[in-house]
């Protein structure tokens, strides 16, 4: 209990002091960096969500009769980077280790909710030139492309899971390549990695069939090209499960570009058993299905902007409703999805007018709504409306 107050209090000192946390270093030579956001959001909705309440809202699971109100900080997060001296000529070893708050709350209770426990997202470790990188450690997959801007769905990105954003963090071996000269003027890039093992079953050590270890690992490929007015790239993804026998594939187009005070940025897939990746409504089954999003955003002069985001996810509704009973599953592996209640479709808009002066802080007000559509044929609709403020360190 100690030490582990003395290191909470040497982060709590650290924040402090932002000018001399951005200039400590090591015996050993290694230079740290702290960075990090502080969000905090007051919201109220109309209906019950996943990936859970507050912040990770996305998509209905059902319809409340009452409006009720809430708040949520836990998309404040701490980032740590290491740059380390030479380890050969040329090569420099860096590392990254990152947290923030979506852990379980401390037990359960009438204050168990204002207290959030922290969690592990990234960790990882560089061997770098500056133009070719060996990352080993936990990433984001390289599916995780353009993040819609928000003032509240940080962690969880509007449209994770109901809107066509797709992409997660498993332990890889991933490859970097910059492939253009430095002076071009386009910058090509190219990614490989190879991630462990996920599906519905996967508790980081179960071994049982439908965990995803017992199969192959997930291998991706990455090609990046960016100009100064606009971007692009194309993603592929393909693994392997045997029980059961599931080959997921999944290919990924994105872009965006920022002309004047307009800004536009969205992405798009196809694929097939790819709700480890939380794509196709978070539903496992070996159905295929495609997602799509798109926002817009105008910036109204230099401190006021507005934004619209709109994304689907349409599973193949044939497949998904002739599959067995056990054939699709929810998240957590263990329930089973009777047809009437699965997810056939959904859709999520949400507006946004952010205030966002010169400097780390930023106000904003959002509007989500989300339907989705069952194979029973009904239509479950939720809203959620968010004021957030954050700050960008």
């Amino acid at each position: 209990m100690r030490s582990t107050l003395l290191c909470w209090l040497a982060v709590v000192a650290a924040l402090s002091t932002p000018a001399l946390a951005q200039d400590v270093k090591t015996t050993q030579g290694v230079s740290i960096t702290l960075r990090g956001i502080v969000d905090a959001t007051f919201f109220a909705d109309d209906a019950l969500f996943q990936l859970g309440g507050g912040q990770k809202a996305n998509y209905v699971v059902a319809e409340r009769p009452k409006w009720v109100h809430g708040g949520d900080a836990r998309n404040t997060r701490f980032t740590v980077a290491l740059a380390g001296p030479e380890v050969s000529k040329g090569w420099r070893g860096n590392a990254t280790a990152e947290l923030d708050f979506f852990g379980t709350f401390v037990g359960a209770g009438a204050f168990s909710d204002e207290q959030p426990q922290p969690r592990l997202r990234l960790a990882y470790a560089d061997l770098t030139n500056g133009r070719t990188t060996l990352r080993i450690g936990q990433d984001w997959d390289l599916l995780f492309g353009n993040v819609p801007v928000s003032t509240s769905h940080i962690a969880f990105p509007l449209g994770h899971g109901s809107g066509g954003f797709v992409g997660w963090r498993f332990t890889q071996v991933r490859f970097m390549k910059t492939l253009s000269a430095p002076a071009a003027r386009a910058t090509t890039r190219l990614q490989l990695a190879v991630l462990s093992g996920s599906w519905s079953n996967d508790n980081g050590s179960d071994t049982s069939a439908s965990a995803g270890e017992r199969a192959g690992p997930q291998v991706e490929g990455r090609f990046d090209y960016s100009t100064p007015k606009w971007s692009a790239y194309l993603v592929g993804h393909v693994d392997n499960k045997v029980s059961p026998n599931i080959k997921s594939y999944m290919i990924e187009l994105g872009a965006n570009t920022t002309r004047g005070d307009l800004t536009l940025q969205g992405n798009a897939y196809i694929g097939k058993g790819m709700a480890h990746h939380i794509a196709q409504i978070v539903q496992f089954g070996d159905f295929k299905g495609w997602g799509a999003w798109l926002q817009a955003g105008y910036a109204l002069n230099t401190k006021w902007s507005v934004w619209g985001f709109y994304g689907t996810d349409r599973p193949d509704s044939t497949q998904l409703a002739n599959l067995a009973v056990a054939g699709v599953t929810e998240a957590n592996g263990t329930t089973t999805i009777p047809v009437a209640n699965r997810r056939f479709s959904s859709w999520t808009f949400t507006p946004m007018i952010r205030f966002k002066p010169a400097g780390p802080y930023s106000v904003g007000f959002e509007w989500l709504h989300n339907e989705v559509k069952l194979g029973s044929g009904n239509i479950l609709s939720g809203n959620q409306v968010l004021l957030s403020a954050r700050y960008d360190f």
